[in-house]
């Protein structure tokens, strides 16, 4: 198992998220951990609420 498969697995990221990469910046205090979080285009998601399957509303990097 990777450094990959495991944080996913401590986030419980499930398909269709992947975790795409990652990067631990210890030059900086307190340390950061950046996470690339992707999912392939067309997927479908449970709503939160009703649990329909729809499509993403959009595909914005965010911070």
């Amino acid at each position: 198992m990777d450094g990959n498969q495991i944080l996913a697995l401590g986030l419980g990221l499930e398909a269709p998220w992947i975790l795409k990469d990652q990067y631990l910046d210890a030059a900086v205090s307190p340390h950061r951990l950046d996470l690339q979080v992707e999912a392939e285009r067309g997927s479908l998601y449970p709503c939160p609420e009703c649990g329909k399957v729809c499509p993403a509303h959009d595909f914005v990097d965010r911070t």
